[in-house]
């Protein structure tokens, strides 16, 4: 029997390096006291993930005009990597106090800093699973560059507590698939 594809049969994985030093110790007791501690920053980033959108490609053909005008496409001399859309974004579900929100702000600001000699970060691995809860392949985003954060809106008004998300926007060079069937 062939079964239908879970939209939720994912797992996005960030590089052990992914969250700098300072923040891991500066959110430490925050993640590791909630009803579910986590042994990690990236274990509670990582469960706060609600989508992600993987790019899509397009090829604009080459047209050629035959014998008695006949149109004929071939395909175009781009490389295969300059047909996708080479960036892709996170959505994260807000968390109490906004703190999963201020984690990524702190992160991201630690990475923009010009001291900060690192031009890229870390493969970033989306590991899809299969209805058993295997993983069986990964997109692994190569060279990924953070390009940018939603913000949130506060507000006295809005006093029924709701679900609430934030973007989080990345670039990448390329990517590789891994099949992960053992």
């Amino acid at each position: 029997m062939i079964l239908n594809a879970r939209n939720n049969g994912f797992v996005v994985l960030f590089p052990p390096d992914f969250f700098h030093e300072s923040i891991k110790e500066k959110y430490k007791k925050y993640y590791q006291s909630l009803i579910m501690p986590y042994d990690t920053i990236e274990d509670f980033m990582s469960s706060t993930i609600q989508q992600i959108e993987f790019p899509g490609w397009n090829m604009e053909t080459a047209n050629q005009t035959r014998t008695l005008g006949k149109q004929q496409g071939y395909k175009d001399s781009k490389p295969i990597e300059d047909l996708f859309q080479r960036d892709f974004t996170i959505t994260f579900k807000m968390t109490d106090a906004f703190l999963n929100y201020w984690i990524f702000v702190d992160n991201a600001l630690n990475f923009l800093d010009f001291s900060n000699p690192k031009q890229h970060l870390d493969p970033i691995r989306l590991s899809l699973l299969n209805n058993e809860g295997y993983m069986v392949s990964s997109v692994i985003f190569n060279r990924p560059i953070l390009k940018g954060q939603d913000g949130i809106k506060l507000s006295y008004s809005s006093v029924t507590p709701d679900f609430k998300t934030f973007n989080a926007k990345f670039e990448y060079l390329n990517f590789d698939l891994d099949i992960d069937f053992d």
